[in-house]
């Protein structure tokens, strides 16, 4: 089942589910963890409760060690797909966060790599 957001921009696909937590795998974040907080309604889809970048704007974003990298402050669709998180970090600098780093979306954003490597990438 596609996960998207009222405006029809694709997140990803449930491939599982556990408690509070949909898991969304393929498409181009992976194998992520999305918080059900975000979900507004389940019909041939499952719909999120806002625009994808009203809803993510303003999470505190960690890396796989667990250490604060910023704030998402924007986001990039490309083809009506969720691409990347534009992140806000402590020093003021813009970082794309792509969604294939990203490992949950709940009450932040976890990534699944370490904060130096998003600068590696860039």
């Amino acid at each position: 089942m596609t996960v998207a957001d009222p405006d029809g921009v694709e997140v990803g696909y449930v491939s599982g589910e556990e408690p509070n937590v949909l898991v969304l795998g393929e498409g181009t974040a992976g194998r992520m963890r999305l918080g059900r907080r975000y979900v507004r309604g389940v019909v041939d889809n499952i719909t999120l409760s806002g625009p994808v970048a009203q809803i993510f704007t303003g999470l505190n974003v960690v890396d796989s060690d667990g250490e604060f990298v910023g704030i998402v402050r924007d986001t990039n669709e490309a083809d009506d797909v969720l691409d990347s998180f534009i992140v806000e970090d402590e020093q003021g600098e813009m970082v794309n966060v792509l969604m294939e780093d990203v490992r949950s979306i709940d009450e932040w954003v976890e990534l699944s790599v370490s904060g130096d490597s998003l600068y590696e990438k860039g």
